[in-house]
């Protein structure tokens, strides 16, 4: 049985943008969607530009002089932005195991 996906949110914070859990998904890995096969609405064009693109954030990503970050899209106002994001961030959708051990709170 395939496992709902985990989503992302976003928040800034001294300078840095931070990703966390989150049903709001609001924060996406860099990648986009490449088809198995051409149909009407993802055609030869699309494909092509996908492939390109994906090329183009995966040359960018290898570079980057700070291996903890990640290329990420933020969404904001329906349109998304490329930015540098810091993964790993625990946030309120985590799980109470999660948020426990980070706040490093005691078990009832």
């Amino acid at each position: 049985m395939d496992q709902k996906p985990k989503t992302y949110a976003w928040t800034v914070k001294d300078g840095k943008i931070n990703c966390y859990a989150s049903a709001s998904s609001t924060c996406t890995v860099s990648k986009l969607w490449e088809a198995a096969e051409l149909t009407r609405f993802h055609d030869a064009d699309l494909a092509q530009a996908t492939k390109e693109i994906n090329a183009i954030l995966s040359e960018i990503e290898s570079g980057s002089k700070e291996p903890q970050r990640e290329l990420s899209f933020i969404k904001f106002k329906n349109r998304h932005f490329l930015v540098w994001t810091r993964p790993g961030v625990v946030g309120p959708d985590d799980g109470d195991k999660k948020i426990r051990q980070t706040l490093r709170l005691k078990a009832r």
